[in-house]
């Protein structure tokens, strides 16, 4: 009876611990994105609209250990977008085959809102060393 009790006792324990679970939580890779729109410095977009000078599809963005970051085209808000990886801090934005820009991150990790993993988000943006505001937008003016 004594061997019985303490299975049930155990049985009993162990689904507790499985209904306090949150079983409806999946983990993901959940990412920050970050935008870059190309100005003038009247504003103007450089990248779409009549007045663009720079082909979107050209840009490469590069991370600092050359791989090619998949690049999302927003021509509806005049941008281009990437995501940031925990691993890399600095990326490397080229027009052709000519390096146009370096960003560079400080990044930190926090709780993921989406999915029981964590997010990378950035903390501080540097634009070819210069301290910039840190926003998913980066306004580049050329």
């Amino acid at each position: 009876m004594k061997k019985i009790c303490r299975t049930l006792i155990l049985l009993l324990t162990i689904m507790i611990a499985c209904l306090n679970c949150d079983v409806s939580c999946n983990d993901c890779l959940d990412l920050t994105t970050k935008n870059i729109k190309y100005t003038n410095s009247s504003g103007t977009n450089l990248l779409f609209g009549d007045q663009a000078i720079y082909n979107p599809d050209s840009v490469k963005i590069k991370a600092g250990n050359d791989t090619y970051q998949y690049i999302r085209k927003q021509e509806e808000n005049g941008t281009i977008s990437f995501e940031l990886y925990e691993n890399y801090n600095t990326y490397y934005i080229f027009f052709s085959d000519s390096l146009a820009d370096t960003l560079n991150f400080e990044l930190d990790e926090r709780k993921s809102t989406l999915c029981c993993g964590n997010v990378t988000y950035s903390t501080k943006t540097l634009l070819n060393r210069l301290e910039i505001e840190n926003n998913d937008l980066i306004v580049i003016t050329h």
